[in-house]
């Protein structure tokens, strides 16, 4: 879902801000604007309980319909690097 579609349902909601969100999820509230572009896991899921939505709902491309977390574009490659990477090695994984 858009980040935009996103944030009409929390304006629908009874909380009305992500900030609102924020306060009731003890959540700093940059926290939860960057869970709208990128994966965060702690605000996805504080601000799909404030809409009554499952996170697959809201973040498909994120989240699996049996609500575990799919793996990020990129971190496959992350790890990988890491695990290939000599002890002594100074070139950043």
């Amino acid at each position: 879902m858009h980040a935009a579609d996103i944030l009409a349902l929390v304006k629908k909601s009874r909380f009305r801000f992500l900030t609102n969100i924020a306060r009731a999820s003890n959540i700093a509230p940059t926290t939860l604007r960057t869970a709208l572009r990128r994966p965060q896991r702690r605000a996805e899921i504080a601000i799909a309980t404030a809409v009554g939505k499952k996170l697959h709902e809201l973040w498909p491309e994120r989240w699996d319909k049996t609500g575990n977390r799919l793996s990020a574009p990129g971190r496959s490659r992350i790890k990988a690097a890491a695990a290939t990477s000599r002890p002594g090695d100074r070139r950043a994984a």
